[in-house]
């Protein structure tokens, strides 16, 4: 049975780095009866018992699932992991870089995307608890779920259900780069090349444009395409992805598919057009 929302909600990442003045006029040509309004990042304001929370969803080793994730708490990091939480918005705003924490990190913090969205869950006011609104939250924390199939975690950039979750820090870290960027790091590990520097250099104009990099005006254009999948994962009853590469629907696994569907082919395939027109029949 088709879900009929009445509101979309879209909460604004920490970094505030999207053009919702691009993103909103794009969703509303898919969605013309309904009201999308724009709201303040979804974590607004971080206290102590807030911020201990979302450093009990980090995972810390990839190869184990959520309940035999190390819980060991030592004095000093601890407080150090709480204080980062509660000050994350203003170190991204102090900052000069638009990645998560205002600069490219060697090893990115990650967050358990299913415990995540339990936690946004009790955080949704009672009003608005129901199917008639649906809630999206960009977040520039970077998610992953776990993965049965290779006893592993991996990073997500999309994570349907109530509230959707789209991590901006996934968008440019969870689908896999063209092999070439990879060749390149190694060899610019290999030759002990700083990588504190501006990375991008390494590669050529041609390179770059087949993957997207944080303040990549590109990246509003994919937003739109995730907005879309978490808006399908209601009227497809949890089914949201298409195997067209040619359609917003597609589970990307690699920039280049992102790069194709969301911003080369940047439209809906015939099945998800029609869904989508009986949708905003109903």
């Amino acid at each position: 049975m088709m879900l009929k929302f009445k509101n979309i909600h879209i909460y604004c990442n920490q970094a505030n780095n999207l053009d919702f003045n691009v993103i909103v006029p794009e969703l509303r040509k898919y969605f013309p009866n309904i009201p999308i309004d724009v709201r303040h990042p979804f974590l607004n304001k971080i206290d102590s018992v807030l911020a201990e929370r979302l450093v009990s969803i980090r995972i810390s080793d990839i190869k184990r699932p959520f309940n035999e994730q190390p819980r060991v708490k030592v004095q000093g990091i601890s407080d150090q992991n709480i204080v980062y939480e509660r000050n994350l918005r203003d170190l991204i705003h102090t900052s000069n870089s638009s990645s998560i924490a205002g600069r490219r990190h060697k090893e990115l913090i990650l967050y358990d995307g299913f415990m995540m969205q339990r936690l946004f869950e009790t955080m949704i006011g009672e009003n608005e608890a129901n199917t008639h609104h649906v809630h999206i939250v960009f977040e520039d924390r970077l998610i992953c779920t776990f993965s049965e199939e290779d006893w592993r975690y991996h990073a997500r950039t999309i994570l349907g259900g109530s509230p959707s979750i789209i991590s901006t820090t996934g968008i440019i870290e969870a689908p896999a780069k063209p092999k070439e960027w990879y060749i390149k790091q190694m060899q610019v590990a290999a030759n002990d090349i700083s990588s504190d520097g501006d990375q991008n250099e390494i590669a050529s104009s041609t390179e770059k444009e087949k993957y997207l990099e944080y303040g990549d005006c590109r990246i509003n254009f994919a937003a739109v395409g995730y907005v879309l999948q978490a808006l399908f994962f209601f009227i497809t009853e949890g089914n949201p992805f298409c195997n067209d590469i040619n359609c917003r629907l597609y589970n990307a696994h690699w920039q280049e598919e992102v790069i194709h569907s969301q911003i080369q082919s940047k439209r809906l395939c015939n099945k998800h057009a029609k869904l989508l027109h009986k949708f905003n029949a109903i």
